[in-house]
């Protein structure tokens, strides 16, 4: 187990402390034990998890000194391997024609690659869901094989388009929401993957597998005008 102890964060706040590795076996226990923890139905206002935290907000220093004493005591009994995963494994289409790989030519010239190069070593992988951050419905998916990683633009988008496919560093992304930005630009999915119309609010949630499968422009746009509603793409595209 990679728990390690409670701290006090602020009046309000609480960290679970897992260590101060980063992996992927750390966030599988953090991802557990935010399951664990909603079990416990702690009057918290907010729980935020991080590649080795868990953040835990309560609504005033009352709640909170309440909270402290079951927490030690529940945390002893943690057991990730206990816990039941409701994770999925997505398969997502992606184009990666030049309109939407807005810097493919800047990871061309870093790496010394092609584009159908960039195109199979990012398809290749099945990447691990760390977190939700930044926006809400925004993966933080990992890791990107070695040949692709690359620093963040010096100087971020204004307005990056909803649904892009980003690479920064050693992770990949998929913007929910038209934002500033400043990972690089390679691709763009054909469909939503966050709704306030639906309970599950983003498509992948922490732990989630998610593979991307390179489709053509002609392929893509069939997609798109098939106009997929939320539980549609749910059934369609994961198991």
């Amino acid at each position: 187990m990679y728990f390690k102890d409670i701290n006090h964060y602020g009046d309000r706040g609480l960290i679970i402390d897992f260590g101060i590795e980063s992996s992927k076996d750390v966030s599988q226990e953090i991802n557990a034990a935010i399951i664990y923890l909603k079990d416990l139905k702690l009057p918290t206002l907010n729980t935020i998890p991080s590649y080795n935290k868990i953040v835990l907000y309560f609504e005033n220093t009352e709640e909170k000194q309440k909270s402290i004493k079951t927490l030690e005591i529940k945390m002893k009994d943690f057991r990730p391997l206990d816990i039941k995963r409701p994770y999925k494994r997505w398969n997502i289409p992606a184009c990666y024609d030049p309109q939407y790989a807005l810097d493919f030519e800047r990871i061309q010239k870093l790496h010394d690659l092609s584009n159908l190069e960039i195109i199979n070593l990012h398809t290749k992988k099945i990447y691990y869901n760390y977190y939700i951050g930044f926006m809400p419905g925004f993966p933080y998916l990992g890791e990107i094989p070695s040949k692709l990683i690359t620093p963040r633009l010096s100087s971020p988008r204004l307005q990056i388009p909803a649904r892009s496919v980003g690479i920064a560093k050693e992770h990949t992304c998929i913007y929910p929401k038209t934002s500033p930005g400043g990972w690089n630009i390679i691709a763009q999915v054909p469909f939503d993957i966050f709704s306030l119309d639906h309970s599950r609010t983003s498509l992948f949630l922490p732990g989630d597998e998610v593979e991307l499968s390179a489709v053509t422009q002609g392929e893509f746009e069939k997609i798109q005008k098939k106009n997929f509603l939320f539980d549609e793409i749910i059934k369609e595209f994961s198991h």
